[in-house]
């Protein structure tokens, strides 16, 4: 069984009094430097939660090894699902079908008006806001 190790970075924290620690580990920054000891053993640990990893943690599950997946952000996905790739992709495609439509339409005596606007939170909370 692999034991999570802590994470304690002492060197940067070295020289500092009880009371400036205190302060450290209360700061969301300071906490994650001064992580705590794992509680539990696993017998795999994937670091990031992207495409790869959370793919990687659900193999090893499936393979009966007790997993624990790390994302530092409160999804999983990592940027290319749910910042870059996809979402950019989406929103290139629909511009592109926007603009063809719009144009192929005048070529065949259709005329409309362009009404279009952009909803940020549309965009990023999807179309039920």
């Amino acid at each position: 069984m692999l034991k999570l190790a802590t994470r304690t970075n002492r060197g940067m924290v070295r020289g500092v009094g009880p009371r400036a620690l205190e302060l450290m580990r209360a700061s969301p920054i300071g906490a994650r430097m001064m992580a705590s000891e794992a509680k539990e053993e696993y017998d795999a640990v994937v670091i990031g939660g992207g495409p790869g990893g959370y793919v990687a943690a659900i193999k090893a599950a499936q393979l009966g090894l007790k997993t624990a997946c790390i994302e530092k952000r409160g999804t999983l996905g990592g940027t290319c699902l749910n910042v870059g790739c996809i979402p950019s992709k989406a929103m290139l495609n629909n511009s592109h079908k926007y603009h063809d439509t719009l144009h192929d339409l005048k070529s065949r005596g259709i005329e409309g008006k362009s009404n279009m606007w952009h909803s940020y939170y549309v965009l990023n909370f999807g179309p039920d806001v």
